[in-house]
């Protein structure tokens, strides 16, 4: 944990973060649920989180960076932020009405992630996706993206209200491949 956290630290406190907005796939389906508790997986400094907390939710953001969640924390001090490595993470079961996870992916947690939702809850999955293509986004670690058609696999079981594959630019310029979902726990 203590290397990750170092190494998320340092990138919250010397880098100029990218993406400065909410998600676009926030912004277009957070209507689906009209208001209660809402956990931001992997919330960085909180772009979503903020967004949510805004539109009326409880939200509870949780990151490995310390440095990022204080930062959260000036912005809305009434978000609850949980300082825990995901890895290690669990999701308490039947209380979220809304789960987002954005540019993260932890495999471990996708069967939380469906559990801790309530009946008629809403989750909403981008992150980035593995194309073998020359002047794709290509990380050490491949085991940090899903493969093509993996998120539509993963949450199968749910009531499926948007799935899309594409390419994207990031902010600050790289090309990627990103994989996005959204669904409703009906059972």
């Amino acid at each position: 944990m203590e290397k990750d956290r170092e190494k998320w630290n340092r990138r919250y406190t010397e880098e100029e973060y990218p993406w400065k907005t909410p998600s676009k796939i926030v912004q277009d389906f957070y209507h689906l649920v009209k208001r209660g508790k809402a956990l931001d997986i992997a919330c960085g400094i909180g772009r979503n989180s903020v967004f949510l907390y805004d539109k009326g939710f409880d939200v509870d953001a949780v990151d490995i960076s310390d440095v990022a969640l204080a930062q959260l924390k000036k912005k809305r001090p009434q978000i609850n932020t949980i300082h825990a490595d995901l890895d290690f993470y669990n999701i308490e079961q039947n209380r979220y009405d809304l789960i987002i996870n954005i540019n993260y992916l932890n495999r471990r947690l996708v069967p939380q992630i469906k559990e801790g939702l309530k009946r008629d809850g809403v989750i909403i999955f981008e992150t980035f996706t593995l194309r073998e293509e020359k002047g794709y986004m290509q990380p050490e670690n491949r085991d940090y993206l899903l493969r093509p058609n993996e998120l539509i696999h993963l949450f199968a079981d749910m009531y499926v209200v948007f799935y899309q594959e594409k390419d994207y630019v990031k902010p600050d310029g790289e090309k990627i491949f990103l994989s996005s979902i959204v669904c409703i726990k009906k059972c």
